[in-house]
């Protein structure tokens, strides 16, 4: 008994094998491109309530609720969580018991009896058995580790599933209203039009101008017709984007706000480049999966060294059923076991480079997840503020082709203009509105590109709701 506490002793006190862990120090932003208001609080609140749409938010947490994708994360968590328990579970003594009872009959042709013994006799066996893998070179510490690791990328892994689908739904919904803008825009002239061309047909019938106007006014309504016909296209497939986010057959969505009515935040938020690797998912992913490589290393190294296990069993045998609980029959076990390997053909030495190149390739991966996170910052930071300056630009191009379209009407009627500058002015002004509904939506569109390349508690706020609402949904059995 004093060996076996001195050998757990040695087991509890013993260090892993593999390096301490240091973070790697990647090429840090000591600054972004574009000057913003500081992050504060703005990247750990719901963002997307703050654009004021009811609607919108009920789609995010239906999305958040009944994603199959985000389900199936959950559940890859769960699976990785099982996993570590299975890790952690070497690290305890295994005991089994094992209970038995029968009757047999000897061979008198094989072994003749002595006389008097009788050739039918009983067996009954009631036994525990326990065994324990000395951990003095931290195998399964590291493995352990690894599990731990691991478990907590997958984590991140699905707060990075919950960061992609918010995003996916606030934008899709924004080009829903985008487009729901630029339709309203096409009705509102082919109705336009359709008075054009009816106006041009009377004119014609009563010769005070050539057929080519008449033409030429049919041609612009086809345009615009056409382009209504290209917008329902993209409605519909909006549609069926956010009926899937939302984990549902393709069908109509509901409307909340039109996209003139939708609030904008009324300062951009922006992070310290060490604040973004402490906030988005697939950073702190990547650096879950580089300290999982680093504590394979202690694995692969604990190999090369002997296996200690301890071994015992206690119990009762007996040839007779009332004698089995009586102390005569009581039997028992104990011993050591030492296994150490020889020659492996290089296997040994093969899985500890494997360890340490995968951890070095890890680094590596963790760089360039660091250096596209400031990218994608940066990149959505310029759009976002170039976007706002374009916004005022085409709302007054708009203004300016409005008022050209009234003065060649004017002149037009007037007869001071031909009815090409009519509808050139009229052709402009059709583009310019479609168009500045596209900035429109695009300010909001970089706005959301700014919330999901900064992460933020907003996720971990997103993930405790799906993985509360799922609970729900799914109680364990």
């Amino acid at each position: 008994m004093k060996k076996l506490t001195a050998l757990s002793l040695i087991c509890l006190s013993a260090c892993t094998m593999h390096p301490k862990y240091q973070r790697p120090e990647p090429p840090m932003a000591t600054n972004w491109r574009i000057e913003a208001d500081e992050a504060g609080d703005f990247s750990n609140v719901c963002w997307w309530k703050q654009f004021g749409d009811p609607v919108l938010d009920e789609m995010i947490d239906e999305a958040l609720a009944n994603n199959q994708d985000l389900t199936a994360a959950i559940y890859t968590v769960e699976a990785f969580a099982a996993k570590l328990g299975i890790a952690m579970s070497y690290l305890y003594p295994q005991l089994s018991g094992d209970a038995s009872g029968g009757r047999e009959k000897t061979s008198a042709t094989q072994q003749p009896f002595t006389p008097g013994v009788n050739p039918y006799f009983n067996s009954y066996t009631l036994l525990l058995n326990a065994s324990y893998q000395v951990d003095i070179w931290g195998q399964y510490r590291s493995g352990t580790e690894v599990a731990k690791a691991s478990l907590l990328s997958q984590v991140e892994t699905r707060r990075a599933v919950v960061l992609a689908l918010v995003g996916s739904v606030a934008s899709s919904y924004i080009l829903l209203r985008q487009y729901d803008k630029q339709l309203f825009i096409a009705n509102q002239t082919i109705i336009d039009r359709c008075q054009a061309y009816d106006l041009a047909k009377t004119r014609f019938e009563l010769g005070l101008t050539s057929e080519m106007e008449v033409q030429q006014a049919l041609s612009e309504l086809d345009y615009t017709e056409a382009s209504a016909e290209t917008i329902k296209i993209s409605i519909a497939l909006t549609e069926d984007l956010l009926s899937v986010l939302m984990g549902r057959p393709p069908s109509t969505i509901k409307r909340g706000k039109i996209l003139d009515e939708i609030d904008q935040p009324p300062s951009v938020p922006v992070a310290l480049p060490s604040e973004v690797l402490n906030q988005r998912p697939d950073i702190l992913a990547a650096e879950q999966n580089l300290i999982a490589a680093n504590a394979q290393i202690g694995v692969a190294k604990a190999a090369f060294f002997p296996q200690i296990s301890l071994t015992g069993a206690f119990g009762t045998e007996s040839s007779e059923l009332s004698n089995l609980l009586t102390k005569p029959s009581s039997v028992w076990s104990y011993g050591l076991g030492l296994v150490q390997e020889i020659f492996t053909g290089g296997y040994l030495t093969s899985n500890l480079k494997l360890a340490r190149a995968d951890k070095e390739a890890l680094i590596y991966k963790y760089e360039s997840v660091v250096l596209n996170a400031f990218k994608e910052v940066n990149d959505a930071l310029i759009s976002h503020n170039i976007t706002l300056s374009l916004a005022d630009i085409e709302k007054e191009r708009v203004g300016a082709l409005s008022q050209y379209l009234t003065l060649s009407d004017y002149r037009y009627q007037e007869g001071l203009t031909d009815y090409l500058n009519f509808l050139d002015a009229e052709r402009q002004l059709f583009d310019a509105e479609l168009q500045y509904a596209s900035v429109q939506g695009n300010v909001f569109l970089t706005l959301i590109d700014i919330y999901t390349s900064l992460g933020g508690g907003w996720v971990v706020n997103a993930d405790d709701y799906s993985e509360k609402t799922f609970k729900e949904e799914h109680p364990k059995k």
